[in-house]
């Protein structure tokens, strides 16, 4: 099989970036492994080689020109500044810095916080780190009122209280206006980030080293990816879109925004969408039909390239891609074997077969 790469590890780093189905723009990836939903099927409505069951693509797409095009050499290799901006992200999230503790905060710092906050002696939903700590900006980082100017001056380890004002148009009724009382700690003051054996390792990767190359390779793969993804948007519909593929499409991001509210928010799918503007899950899905039908026009293309390519995924290369059993249990074989075909496979057979240049 043409085009096989190695799975990175680092798409496990930066689950944005391969999360589900982006609406409007990206097709398939796999998303967080260790937050998929209970008892959500992956594969359905995919057979075994995971093109759409009962669908022959080339039925309903016309394919704009992929074999002998132009391909733009840089997607080939990993730019210092992107990666720079991927490892700046690692660092931020693993909060490895120096950290300073023998000074008092000045503007323009970014400091390590815990706050709890309080309304009329009640503490609200949302308005605590839960004792996590966060990294926030002095003169950068956007809160309420004057909350982070009011932190300067004060030192590593002290515990004391500041006073804001909820903006009357905050976006919620119970704190809309509301003068609100936040218990601050002050944890220390960032120094120079860190990047360092420990921090790769807690990552998955065994140093430094490691985690530095199978990022490059990642970035090379997002800009493929991308390519891709912009020739995709060049085809064109035969006629309306398979409802199966379309129910494929929505009931994919539904997961991904039920395990958005689940995870990032602790709220339910309804709460969700009804902070987003939506009375109901119906009225969600109705707003999204044209970026959904795009969506699976995009996935039909990419399996007509495949079908008139022979190109196609077995039981072997999924194993060759290191694929744990845990993750062929959760999002079955046929879903992977689409994600490998449209993430890599595809596009390396149309750099293979293209002008780079």
């Amino acid at each position: 099989m043409k085009g096989m790469v190695k799975k990175m590890k680092f798409a496990k780093i930066t689950a944005a970036a391969l999360s589900a189905i982006l609406v409007g723009a990206q097709i398939v990836s796999c998303g967080s492994k260790d937050k998929s939903g209970d008892g959500y099927d992956y594969s359905k409505g995919l057979d075994s080689n995971g093109f759409f069951t009962g669908v022959k693509a080339s039925d309903y797409v016309e394919l704009p020109e992929y074999k002998g095009i132009d391909i733009d050499a840089s997607i080939l290799e990993a730019s210092e500044e992107d990666i720079q901006a991927q490892l700046d992200g690692i660092i931020s999230q693993s909060g490895s810095y120096e950290k300073i503790t023998d000074r008092a905060v000045e503007d323009g710092d970014t400091i390590n916080i815990d706050y709890v906050g309080s309304v009329d002696g009640v503490e609200f939903q949302g308005g605590s780190t839960g004792g996590q700590g966060t990294n926030v900006t002095i003169g950068v980082t956007n809160y309420i009122d004057d909350f982070l100017e009011q932190l300067i001056g004060h030192k590593p380890g002290e515990n004391f209280d500041i006073e804001v004002t909820f903006p009357t148009n905050y976006g919620k009724e119970d704190l809309n206006g509301k003068d609100a009382i936040f218990n601050v700690t002050i944890n220390y003051i960032c120094g120079e980030p860190l990047l360092t054996d420990e921090v790769a390792m807690n990552y998955g990767f065994s140093s430094v080293e490691d985690l530095m190359a199978d990022l490059k390779q990642w970035l090379i793969d997002n800009q493929k990816m991308k390519m891709f993804n912009n020739l995709l948007g060049k085809a064109t519909l035969k006629g309306e879109v398979p409802q199966a593929v379309l129910d494929y499409v929505i009931d994919y991001d539904i997961e991904q925004q039920t395990l958005t509210a689940q995870y990032q928010y602790g709220v339910t799918l309804e709460e969700l969408l009804s902070e987003y503007g939506f009375a109901s899950k119906e009225a969600y899905i109705e707003s999204l039909q044209e970026d959904y039908k795009d969506n699976a026009l995009r996935y039909l293309a990419a399996q007509a390239i495949a079908e008139s390519e022979g190109l196609s995924v077995s039981d072997a290369d999924l194993e060759d891609e290191g694929y744990s059993e845990e993750e062929i249990n959760t999002y079955g074989k046929p879903y992977l074997k689409q994600y490998t075909l449209f993430k890599t496979v595809i596009p390396n057979f149309i750099i293979e077969n293209g002008i780079v240049k």
